[in-house]
């Protein structure tokens, strides 16, 4: 164990650990088409909260991809309980073990930010099918940041590039989507209370104080740091 965010999130069993947590998830199905002959793949599923739910609304093929052995391992223990069929693997999303337009449609929910962003982007690009979809949730800078906030980010999450707005769409039109459209979020950076926690035991005191720093850092006002909501995909050639 490291002690990292991640280790953080593992280790308490976080789930809806994203910008707007589980109902901003919520929020975005409400208006997503999916039937079950569709596949989905999720990357950095966490503790398999998102998956859980989109197997259960749509009764589809989803797969649920992470990193992290403790995060696998409470994802499988959920998909289990809840008696659903998810197919999970341990895997590192910027090389995944799938044919070129496996996925209808991938989700990635406060992730890409945490990895080489343009080779995951470049990797998410050639799963997804022609006429699916990309939907993300990602950290942007509402603002440049100062070399402060972007030492804290980097030290607190192990984040060294924090994107605008307009840097992920340059970001998502050089890795090749065409039709970018960025969806109704909250304007405020807010995470919602913890409602599913699966801790594990035996916790260590710099998890604990992991999580302290990160609180406190969540309340700043002074931080220009916001988050968006972009679905990808492509415009159809007639």
């Amino acid at each position: 164990m490291n002690n990292t965010y991640l280790d953080l999130l593992a280790y308490f069993g976080i789930g809806g650990a994203h910008p707007g947590g589980f109902p901003f998830t919520q929020r975005i199905f409400q208006d997503e088409r999916i039937s079950p002959a569709d596949s989905v793949l999720e990357i950095g599923c966490g503790t398999g909260q998102t998956a859980a739910f989109i197997a259960q609304k749509y009764s589809c093929r989803v797969t649920a991809v992470d990193h992290h052995p403790i995060m696998i391992e409470k994802a499988k223990e959920r998909f289990k309980d809840s008696a659903l069929r998810v197919h999970v693997i341990e895997g590192d999303a910027q090389n995944l073990p799938f044919q070129d337009h496996s996925f209808d449609f991938i989700l990635a929910e406060s992730v890409i930010s945490f990895m080489d962003i343009s080779r995951t982007l470049q990797e998410l690009f050639r799963l997804v099918k022609r006429d699916g979809r990309l939907v993300m949730i990602e950290m942007t800078a509402e603002e440049p940041l100062t070399q402060n906030v972007q030492r804290k980010v980097g030290s607190l999450y192990g984040i060294h590039e924090v994107l605008s707005e307009q840097e992920w769409k340059m970001k998502l039109q050089e890795t090749g989507f065409t039709k970018i459209d960025m969806l109704p979020a909250p304007s405020e950076r807010i995470e919602t209370a913890i409602a599913d926690m699966n801790p594990s035991e035996n916790i260590s005191d710099e998890l604990y104080d992991r999580w302290d720093e990160h609180n406190a850092f969540l309340s700043q006002t002074d931080v220009p740091l916001g988050f968006r909501a972009f679905r990808c995909g492509f415009h159809t050639q007639k």
